[in-house]
């Protein structure tokens, strides 16, 4: 086996690699391919897999940020009512351990969960780079700051703090996981949620899997989640498969990249209107506090 030396892994420290998949990236990257709603399924860069703790890195792209700051998804705000469901449920998660108080929603795009959390009863915040999902949420009058966390416009500790579908995106896990435990209540809790690469979706699916996308970096298991996250200071209190909410014009449309040319067809009109629960189990939700508290 022919062994690879890149960097260092972002969250065991080794420097020891193997190719995981290479990359099929063809010409520049722009903030087009980082859009929420890309459909480019199995695009990416080179992704190596760390010998020491399986974590999957693409180093092709040192920065991504600019890409973020750019953002422009209008197709994204065309799902709210089902990506209201969506934080819903993720909400309900933390219910048992708070019924309310400070909320930090950490990528908070258009402000879709600060919207729900303060139907529920938070009191919510958000940070977001795009400048363009930002200015929407802050039309809507949600107090969503523009930028990246740590952000010194918002200020803890907080009850609650989310980061959903966002650990992927960085470069520097451990460190954002270490910010969140110096931002939550000793009796607080956090969520996140990313994609399982080790599931058996994404092992059937291999390089086809929907969640290899150029935007995506950092590929995790419940294992290297869970290094990371003790690596910064912080422990588990509950892992689910969280469901996802789509519109059946939606989850169509992307079903069909998966057949041949001649065999896709135009979804029917009812299917924007009609809303689908799909759970193929293939992402993690974790619910965690500060380590030493229960």
């Amino acid at each position: 086996m022919v062994l690879s030396i890149v960097a260092s892994c972002w969250i065991c420290g080794g420097s020891s690699w193997k190719p995981f998949k290479a990359s099929t990236l063809s010409g520049s990257v722009s903030s087009e391919d980082f859009k929420i709603t890309d459909a480019h399924y199995g695009r990416t860069g080179k992704i190596d897999e760390c010998v020491f703790c399986g974590f999957k890195q693409c180093q092709d792209l040192e920065s991504v940020l600019s890409f973020y700051e750019e953002l422009e998804d209008a197709a994204y705000d065309q799902g709210r009512e089902q990506r209201s469901l969506q934080a819903r449920k993720i909400l309900e998660s933390i219910i048992p351990f708070k019924k309310g108080g400070r909320l930090l929603d950490i990528g908070a795009a258009s402000g879709i969960l600060l919207e729900t959390a303060a139907r529920m009863g938070f009191e919510g915040e958000g940070i977001e780079p795009s400048r363009h999902l930002a200015k929407r949420a802050q039309e809507s009058g949600l107090n969503v700051h523009l930028g990246i966390f740590p952000h010194t416009e918002a200020r803890g500790p907080y009850d609650v703090i989310t980061l959903v579908d966002v650990i992927e995106h960085v470069t520097n896990p451990i460190q954002l996981l270490r910010d969140i435990a110096t931002h939550l209540k000793a009796d607080g809790i956090g969520v996140l949620t990313t994609p399982d690469v080790q599931s058996p979706v994404a092992r059937l699916l291999g390089p086809r899997w929907w969640h290899f996308r150029v935007a995506h970096i950092g590929y995790f298991t419940k294992g290297t989640l869970e290094r990371a996250l003790n690596e910064a200071g912080l422990s588990i209190v509950k892992v689910t498969r969280p469901p996802w909410y789509f519109t059946v014009e939606y989850a169509g449309e992307r079903a069909l990249t998966y057949m041949p040319e001649m065999l896709r067809f135009k979804m029917p009109a009812f299917s924007k209107n009609r809303t689908i629960r799909v759970n193929f189990r293939d992402s993690l939700q974790v619910l965690f506090r500060r380590s030493g508290n229960s």
